[in-house]
């Protein structure tokens, strides 16, 4: 286990920090620089809970001779989507993948 920052060679304290939803994950922190060290594992452990809890299920819509997908607000807020922006649709093993652009 590390006990000393990599980067200023300061001890490292024992931190939880929360990456949004609830989903808690245990860092190294340096108090000194701000460097951090997470255990890889830890770390994708949490960003599965975090994608499982922000997973939505939306209906499908007619707007005029297609069809359309509604997003509730707090997607449209979480992914900063403006009315013309664009969204790619990628196939994948299982389903499709919205991708969102920039």
């Amino acid at each position: 286990m590390v006990e000393k920052c990599p980067q200023c060679k300061s001890g490292l304290k024992n931190v939880i920090f929360d990456v949004g939803f609830g989903v808690n994950v245990e860092s190294l922190h340096c108090q000194k620089c701000g460097f951090n060290i997470t255990e890889d594992s830890k770390l994708n452990n949490a960003m599965s809970s975090l994608r499982e809890q922000m997973a939505k299920e939306v209906k499908v819509i007619r707007v005029g001779t297609g069809l359309g997908i509604r997003f509730p607000n707090e997607v449209v807020k979480s992914f900063s989507l403006k009315q013309g922006g664009e969204v790619t649709l990628k196939p994948e093993e299982g389903g499709i993948k919205l991708v969102v652009g920039s």
